[in-house]
């Protein structure tokens, strides 16, 4: 016994012509070597007589009058694939549109009915201007303008789904007729070899599912492909199902997202209608335009979403380079990242340590989570249906939502986040079941087109709502930055114990030296004193040598001790890889923690204009950390202490300016204010140790900058350091 299945119904081999339209093909010599039978009826000429016939005959015998319109016709076809050279003739007083077009190796000469549609110029701007409405759903208005265009009764927009089923997501509908909007419908009811038809030729129609269909009269016994026919009958067991849907007239054009088959623009109706050639390359045109508006509002939409996580991934890589602390780190950003990926919670451990946000399942049930997805090998992987419950009990929340995240290879850091379940109520146009029926007369069995549409509903249990592609590419890169950065911070460690290496082996040296080295003009001075101890009346001469021996001595070791100090540093520095840095993260946290630290919590912070500077990040934020600690605390006893940060910009520097209005400092003795453990005398009462500024100082000049002060007594201080621009 054969059984045929839906998926194997050869219907771009069906041989057969809708009553509309009349057919020719011409082999590779412009022979005709096939003609649909109903010709007859319209030229009385039996379809066997053009057979052998060139297409140039036939043209000249079907359209006399037109016959040096049709002369021109190779050029406009020639080797293209589905470029067409139509003209619209008139045969006793019924338009008529004339294709012709080739197709592998063969020519293909449709003449089909003309309804009289004309589009205009001006009604096509109204068209595309309406489609491209802010206030409304692309694909609402795209049913609107083809139901104008066409007349049929109903015009949706079927979607396909990812399980390959479809769902009606926007209809325009004849006011007597029941909404279809939200319906879904099974994947057999279209098949996959007319998914491919769709995917190759993007119309279709049939004008009436009761009328008579003429088959092609052939020279050979070759089954001809009328993959690109416009008047090719539809499949019986689609027509069949029309019946069934009470639907006598139908046409579809497909909906081609970035290659593949998105969707359909599917249209009924109640009584017979045909729909010209013109109606549905405006019906066609129409659906590509909205496809690209479709598109350009999805790359918008992309954009602002990633905008709007930049500055969030941003701030989390500040945050990993300043701490090595994953789970601090996470944690800070937990409910940032929460949001951003509208999930319900975060878990993220290293199987020793964890911690989790929001709501998330019970523990047990998350080692078994981290179990069943260590199977996955991808670094991200998310799930909306994800089953690992047992013996739960009924007031358990479900989460079968998951993506699982391997933050560190090698490693058992993992970060998931949650969804809990989504009740769906699913209304489907009919149960989706196949239902296959017996011919006893052919011995086959075949699928039975469904019979029944009326609404069925199930309710959808076990799911979240989807991850969405750009939620699942967020979390890839920040997979990617918290993996850069450790790798990163893994070469600044192996550099700088190599740095230390090399510092160590400095320390011996200088060690060596001032363990050994100095020894002797240490024992000079210590030999001088001894013998002015011991001896009660010295001579001038005796004082005057021993005194020159100390001098000597001491000149000696500061030599020694300057020249050390040269060459320890010399050794010992950094060569900095200094980038662009916007240091308004930094200033921030630095303003909150001495706010803290100094107890100044009725600070008046003002944060102006901040350009990012060429330099060193922990540098940089060392600096910061100084002059504007040191601003909040020696303003922080004022009764409304005030600091202000700001940055200005120049053809060659950068300035950043640090300005209170605390206690100030007496600038006028030309002193050295950035000496180390020097302090002002106005400075007694304020913490510190005179090591600051000093530090600003060796910072300011390993970073290439310039830094300058102007300060008044009880007045306030404005520090200045300007950098470099280009290096």
């Amino acid at each position: 016994m054969q059984h045929i299945d839906c998926h194997e119904e050869r219907i771009h081999l069906c041989g057969k012509i809708q009553f509309f339209g009349y057919l020719f093909v011409f082999d590779k010599n412009e022979e005709c070597i096939a003609a649909s039978e109903n010709v007859q009826e319209r030229w009385l000429c039996s379809a066997q007589e053009f057979i052998g016939r060139s297409i140039t005959d036939i043209l000249d015998f079907l359209l006399p009058k037109y016959s040096i319109r049709f002369q021109h016709f190779r050029p406009e076809i020639a080797d293209l694939i589905f470029n067409r050279f139509v003209e619209k003739v008139a045969l006793d007083e019924q338009d008529y549109y004339v294709s012709i077009y080739r197709y592998g190796e063969k020519l293909y000469l449709e003449i089909e009915q003309s309804n009289g549609f004309n589009l205009k110029q001006t009604k096509l701007y109204y068209y595309a201007k309406h489609l491209e409405r802010e206030d409304s759903d692309v694909w609402k208005s795209l049913t609107q303008l083809i139901k104008e265009i066409i007349q049929f009764d109903r015009v949706m927009i079927y979607r396909f789904k990812e399980d390959k089923s479809g769902q009606v997501i926007a209809e325009s509908i004849r006011d007597n007729l029941d909404s279809l909007l939200g319906y879904r419908y099974p994947e057999f009811d279209i098949p996959q070899q007319a998914r491919a038809l769709y995917k190759e030729f993007l119309a279709r129609h049939t004008a009436d599912t009761e009328s008579a269909v003429s088959p092609l009269i052939q020279s050979t016994e070759e089954e001809i492909d009328l993959t690109p026919c416009s008047v090719r009958a539809l499949s019986p067991i689609h027509l069949q199902y029309l019946r069934n849907a009470k639907i006598q007239a139908s046409a579809s054009f497909s909906i081609i997202v970035e290659g593949e088959l998105w969707g359909l623009v599917a249209c009924q109706n109640v009584l017979p209608r045909h729909v010209d050639l013109a109606q549905r390359h405006a019906c066609i045109f129409l659906t590509q335009y909205a496809v690209n508006y479709y598109l350009a509002v999805c790359r918008k939409q992309e954009s602002q979403y990633i905008a709007l996580t930049s500055q969030l991934e941003a701030e989390l890589k500040e945050r990993l380079w300043l701490s090595n602390d994953l789970l601090a780190t996470f944690s800070k950003f937990a409910h940032q990242l929460i949001h951003k990926l509208t999930a319900d919670g975060m878990w993220i451990g290293n199987g020793e340590e964890q911690l989790s946000f929001g709501e998330v399942p019970a523990a047990q049930h998350i080692t078994v989570i981290r179990h069943l997805l260590e199977q996955q090998q991808e670094h991200v992987f998310a799930t909306h249906n994800c089953v690992y419950l047992e013996n739960t009990q009924n007031e358990e929340q479900l989460f079968p939502g998951v993506i699982k995240v391997d933050l560190i290879p090698n490693s058992s850091w993992t970060l998931l986040f949650f969804r809990k379940e989504h009740l769906i109520e699913e209304v489907w146009a009919g149960k989706p079941e196949k239902i296959i029926q017996y011919d006893p007369v052919s011995n086959q069995k075949f699928p039975s087109p469904r019979t029944s549409f009326e609404a069925w509903k199930k309710i959808n249990q076990g799911a979240s709502i989807r991850w969405e592609q750009r939620e699942i590419q967020f979390i890839e890169r920040i997979v990617i930055l918290v993996q850069q950065v450790m790798a990163k911070r893994a070469g600044e460690i192996q550099r700088l114990n190599e740095e230390l290496v090399n510092a160590n082996n400095t320390l011996e040296t200088y060690s060596y030296t001032l363990t050994h080295d100095l020894k002797n003009p240490l024992s000079a001075i210590r030999l001088s004193a001894q013998m002015i101890q011991m001896k009660s009346d010295l001579s001038g001469e005796f004082l005057k040598r021993c005194s020159t021996n100390i001098l000597d001595a001491v000149q000696l070791m500061s030599e020694m001790m300057e020249k050390i100090h040269e060459e320890f540093a010399s050794s010992s520095s950094v060569i900095l890889k200094p980038y662009l840095i916007d240091p308004t993260a930094h200033i921030l946290s630095i303003v909150e923690t001495a706010k803290q630290e100094h107890d100044v919590h009725h600070l008046q912070f003002e944060l102006g204009k901040i350009y990012p500077v060429l330099a060193e990040r922990t540098l940089l934020f060392q600096l910061f950390l100084n002059l504007i600690g040191n601003a909040i605390k020696y303003s922080g006893k004022e009764q409304q202490p005030y600091v202000k940060v700001y940055s200005q910009i120049d053809p060659t520097h950068i300035s950043y300016f640090i300005e209170d209005n605390g206690i100030g400092m007496d600038l006028k003795d030309d002193s050295d204010i950035y000496e180390i453990f020097r302090r002002m005398p106005n400075s007694t009462g304020y913490e510190g140790s005179g090591v600051g500024l000093s530090i600003v100082k060796r910072i300011v000049t390993r970073l290439n900058a310039r830094i300058t002060v102007e300060s008044e007594l009880g007045k306030g201080t404005l520090f200045r350091v300007d950098f470099v621009r280009h290096q």
